[in-house]
């Protein structure tokens, strides 16, 4: 009897130590997808009624319900701190990058997954006869020939192409890092104006209790077509890995009404008609 155990301690012994089985080619190295967040409703929204029912939230969790070889988790960071993990090459992914050439340089991109449209310098409604007063808007005349009137941007931010230059050239005096203290700030007359998509200042706006303060002004240099964000994580071998499966999804999903109703979630009836008419242009994006 002693022997048949020693025999059989033996054999597992020998099983404990023998190297694992080799990986099959191309199965992810790290099966876990840290998810990052941060308040910017209503794409993503970390606190109150409609906490995780932005459209960002809404996206991150049918990609994990189809990921299910990973398992998922969700940390709730403010963005510069998403941009400085993704450049050291954290394993993390974030719902609603823009791909910049920048930040192409350290970070894997998807298919567009939804749209920032149409693009506005939101104002005080109290204000409006101030600005309308200056006539047609241009954002790089407000820069230049009116510095008196205080705006601001979030740090690290990518706007619109035309905009994200024009703060390049004539930054302004201040940042935020939550939209939530930027929009008190021009509630509270400490800011003139922001530039800021419609969908944004709207709900901010309804969640200050003021659904009417503000009022938002075409101009000259506005995104004439949408700002498409993707889901963006790290640039390595895992993050490429990564995004080439939530692309896989994406192309079966974007075409369904069920997605298409995400996209427009929290739109005012105003926009609607011009989202529904460049929604093709986000399926045929890549």
């Amino acid at each position: 009897m002693v022997k048949r155990w020693g025999l059989a301690g033996l054999v597992v012994a020998l099983a404990l130590s023998a190297p694992e089985p080799a990986r099959a080619q191309g199965q992810p190295i790290n099966k876990q997808i840290t998810w990052t967040v941060f308040d910017a409703p209503p794409y993503t929204i970390v606190e109150g009624e409609n906490r995780d029912n932005g459209i960002s939230d809404r996206i991150r969790r049918l990609l994990t319900a189809r990921l299910t070889e990973y398992s998922h988790s969700t940390m709730t960071v403010p963005f510069p701190r998403v941009l400085a993990s993704l450049k050291s090459g954290e394993e993390w992914c974030f719902v609603g990058g823009v791909k910049t050439p920048e930040r192409e340089r350290f970070a894997a991109f998807s298919r567009p997954v939804a749209m920032f449209y149409p693009l506005r310098i939101v104002v005080r409604a109290s204000h409006r006869a101030r600005f309308e007063a200056l006539g047609p808007l241009s954002l790089r005349n407000l820069l230049t020939e009116h510095r008196s009137l205080r705006t601001s941007i979030l740090r690290n931010r990518a706007i619109a192409p035309a905009a994200d230059v024009l703060f390049r050239e004539h930054p302004p005096g201040q940042t935020y890092s939550e939209f939530g203290e930027a929009f008190r700030m021009l509630l509270n007359d400490r800011l003139d104006y922001l530039v800021e998509f419609s969908s944004i200042a709207a709900y901010h706006a309804r969640a200050l209790g003021a659904p009417d303060a503000f009022v938002g002004f075409p101009f000259a240099e506005e995104n004439q077509e949408p700002v498409f964000p993707r889901v963006m994580c790290a640039g390595t071998p895992w993050g490429r890995e990564v995004v080439a499966r939530i692309d896989a999804v994406l192309a079966e999903e974007r075409p369904s009404p069920a997605y298409r109703s995400i996209v427009e979630a929290w739109a005012a009836e105003a926009d609607l008609p011009r989202i529904r008419a460049v929604y093709d242009r986000l399926l045929a994006s890549d």
